[in-house]
């Protein structure tokens, strides 16, 4: 038997290859984005998951990476497209990098790709305080657990090339992204959900991020 990865593997390629036979036009378009922000690690910036997050995600290299990071704002919290050119970009950005960053944001998911970014010294004016004490609002979710290979980022690049990282992309076409601990890390690695309907109960966060307290996988 195939193991895991290698499944995963040939399931996007084949997914891919149905896509460029009969490719179907995306109706969503990204926005331009010209903020001043701080990089956070996302899994430890929200108190609702403070001690959760931090005593039961294990230390994974790719928390360590793009998929890891997300920007806060005066605006919003916003999270990163997990490519290559956002890797390469935001490498050098550890937790409380200040950045001016030009970029592409898809409003369905909070999703940026980085076009430009330079590092500032200077802080913006952000209410952190309210984005780290925002408790988030319960929440019923059903969509198909998704990574590049066929998630519907309209006109952004994508690619799994450094890996297949999966979000949920909802029957009302929104995108959300999984805090990575308990139950929430199994979904972004795609672990036995990997392109299947999935229902979830979880803890909305600003920046479409999700604290899975449930979840059901279909066939």
């Amino acid at each position: 038997m195939k193991s895991f990865p290698v499944q995963v593997a040939i399931l996007c390629t084949l997914l891919t290859a149905a896509s460029a036979s009969t490719p179907a036009e995306s109706k969503r378009k990204s926005v331009t984005f010209d903020e001043r922000g701080v990089i956070v690690d996302v899994n430890t910036f929200f108190f609702a998951a403070t001690g959760v997050g931090q005593s039961a995600a294990s230390p994974d290299v790719l928390r360590e990476s793009v998929a890891g990071k997300a920007l806060v704002t005066e605006s919003g919290v916003y999270g990163f497209l997990e490519t290559p050119d956002s890797e390469r970009m935001l490498a050098q950005t550890g937790n409380g990098s200040v950045v001016q960053v030009k970029e592409k944001l898809l409003r369905e998911g909070a999703l940026l790709h980085v076009d430009e970014l330079q590092s500032k010294t200077q802080v913006p004016l952000i209410d952190f305080a309210s984005y780290r004490t925002d408790v988030g609002r319960e929440v019923e979710l059903k969509g198909v657990n998704k990574c590049q290979c066929g998630l519907d980022v309209g006109d952004l690049p994508h690619s799994c090339e450094i890996g297949h990282l999966h979000h949920l992309e909802t029957l009302d076409g929104q995108i959300y992204h999984y805090l990575q601990f308990a139950r929430g890390e199994d979904f972004f690695l795609g672990k036995g959900s990997h392109f299947k309907p999935l229902s979830v109960k979880a803890r909305l966060l600003p920046g479409h991020y999700l604290m899975v307290t449930a979840a059901t996988v279909g066939e």
